[in-house]
């Protein structure tokens, strides 16, 4: 039989109304708390989230759009994410935008579902690229995670990833490695577009003539299947007898197949390839050997989100907030000196 509020009340000895204060967060005594939690943890009561919401013009449940859930990376994100937002009585419902071109249509779904909130993750660059968040911001909180450091018109969460890909080409230069490639996805992004920008900056800076076809283009980046589009591609390339002595893989999918490659064609890694990828997932401690990687803060990122979430639902008429993290490259056994 469900329990009620009022068995709750009668349980810890308390009105319903302090019941609900309780369950609300609102001021009543030390002993009294301490009794109606008690008997909730007794009873295993569960509030009715759904007339709490109507009572309150709130759902509990936030939405989040994933670009895949494929990837362990945004899985870590989602993870920690999740079970900040519990602690608070929320539910997160999660989309990939992997299957949908418009992230817009995604928002729309959400919208009409009634959620309390959105947070995105990876914003695209055709959302990044217009008003869409901006004007949602004003309607309900909007929380963008590694969107276009440069917006002022919303609320974000940042890993600063130019420094991270900054401090990768400054290992290989220190490792000695002139020919460096860089493996990233063939669909612009801002994250992907990034690390371009910042290969050929530091490459510019080194004095190094970039050699284009070192700058590897996959279809897939955050499915399962880029592992296996990402060997082929190294199967054919790791042959040459030009081809790089580092690389970089914008992520860990990706360098797990550099590594199936190299270890099918007899390729050691580190002592005649050198990989660094991004990220820092359980993957990158798994693989053989243990990738050196760009640690992109993924569980603390999905608290931090939910954090600011839940600051914004209980402000009232909030400024755009940001926040940024500062990546920290792992050194483990995939790179040496040249």
């Amino acid at each position: 039989m469900k329990v009620k509020l009022e068995d709750v009340a009668s349980k810890a000895g308390v009105s319903i109304a302090t019941v609900s204060r309780v369950l609300n967060n609102h001021p009543v005594s030390e002993k009294a708390r301490i009794s109606v939690e008690e008997a909730i943890t007794l009873l295993d009561y569960r509030p009715n989230l759904m007339a709490r919401g109507l009572k309150n013009g709130q759902s509990f449940r936030i939405g989040v759009i994933i670009p895949n859930m494929e990837n362990p990376y945004f899985s870590s994100i989602m993870n920690s994410m999740e079970l900040r937002f519990r602690e608070e009585g929320y539910l997160c419902n999660f989309a990939s935008s992997a299957f949908d071109d418009d992230e817009q249509d995604i928002v729309g779904r959400f919208l009409d579902s009634g959620v309390d909130g959105l947070i995105n993750v990876d914003v695209g660059l055709k959302g990044d690229n217009n008003s869409l968040f901006a004007k949602l911001n004003q309607q309900l909180p909007v929380v963008l995670i590694n969107g276009n450091p440069e917006r002022t018109d919303t609320n974000l969460i940042i890993v600063d990833q130019d420094k991270g890909m900054e401090s990768v080409m400054d290992h290989f230069y220190k490792l000695n490695h002139r020919s460096i490639g860089i493996v990233r996805s063939s669909i612009p992004s801002l994250s992907f577009n990034n690390k371009e920008n910042i290969y050929r900056k530091k490459m510019s800076e080194f004095g190094i003539r970039i050699q284009e076809r070192h700058i590897f283009r996959i279809p897939e980046a955050d499915h399962f299947e880029t592992v296996d589009i990402t060997y082929e591609l190294f199967l054919k390339d790791l042959i040459k007898p030009d081809r790089p002595t580092a690389i970089f893989c914008s992520n860990e999918l990706m360098a797990l197949g550099v590594l199936k490659a190299a270890s099918e064609l007899n390729i050691n890694v580190p002592e005649d390839l050198s990989i660094i990828a991004q990220d820092n997932t359980f993957l990158s401690r798994i693989s053989i050997p243990a990738l050196t990687t760009v640690d992109m803060n993924a569980s603390r990122l999905g608290v931090e989100s939910a954090e600011m979430m839940l600051q914004l639902l209980n402000s009232k008429n909030p400024s755009p907030r940001r926040l940024i993290f500062f990546p920290e490259l792992i050194i483990r056994d995939s790179c040496s000196e040249l």
